[in-house]
């Protein structure tokens, strides 16, 4: 005979017991939590890769820039002629793993600038302006901040947007291309434009020589 005291367990009304879905329904709710951090640190290292590349640190900015360039270098390998009238010219190149950035820069009458841009449009095409501008101060690792000029794509008024690639126009200007290249051309004070030239490659491009002289690039193209 049991004590009277005792408790028959798993007897309606003389015992507590656990609800049997109980731990089911805790496990659920530990699977929602550690897969809602998962997300969060995913979008975490989503966030802090995009400012990375948004805002590159200065040995970023500094990394992989070849030296030597020259604005003859970068008109060799690009395949444009720059105008003789062209004055504050600069160039860079910067190499990594995927691709590969020639860049090109000068300044110009906007007269000459229409007769330099002319022949590089497609027949029935137009230039375009900036309608989706970058903050004023942004940069890229790849860019003309590179050059110590502002990155064309924070203009808008002023500027004029086009891109052409080899054998994509039938000029002699045309023909001469070699490499895909976007440029930009901004009206920064009236009757004078700044024309910037990023020329991309997923090939390697010819490096400049000691005195920034260059072999005859292969033609090959990356768009930005």
């Amino acid at each position: 005979m049991a004590a009277s005291g005792s408790i028959k367990h798993g007897e309606p009304g003389e015992g507590v017991a656990v609800p049997a879905r109980s731990w089911q329904r805790r496990l659920a709710v530990g699977a929602w939590v550690f897969t809602g951090l998962c997300i969060i640190g995913v979008l975490g290292m989503l966030l802090m890769v995009m400012y990375g590349l948004r805002y590159p640190t200065e040995d970023e900015k500094n990394c992989c820039w070849e030296p030597n360039a020259t604005p003859e270098w970068a008109a060799r390998v690009t395949g444009l002629r720059v105008p003789e009238a062209a004055t504050d010219r600069r160039a860079g190149l910067h190499t990594n793993l995927q691709y590969d950035v020639a860049l090109l820069a000068f300044t110009v009458p906007t007269a000459e600038a229409d007769r330099f841009l002319l022949p590089l449009r497609r027949e029935g095409t137009q230039m375009v302006r900036n309608r989706h501008p970058q903050a004023p101060g942004y940069t890229r690792s790849d860019g003309f901040s590179h050059l110590s000029l502002p990155e064309p794509e924070t203009f808008v008024e002023g500027m004029w947007i086009t891109s052409v690639c080899p054998d994509e126009v039938k000029t002699p200007e045309g023909d001469a291309v070699r490499l895909c290249a976007e440029i930009h051309a901004h009206e920064f004070r009236p009757g004078t434009m700044r024309i910037y030239v990023w020329a991309g490659s997923d090939a390697p491009i010819t490096k400049p020589a000691t005195d920034g002289g260059a072999a005859p690039a292969t033609r090959s193209s990356q768009p930005r």
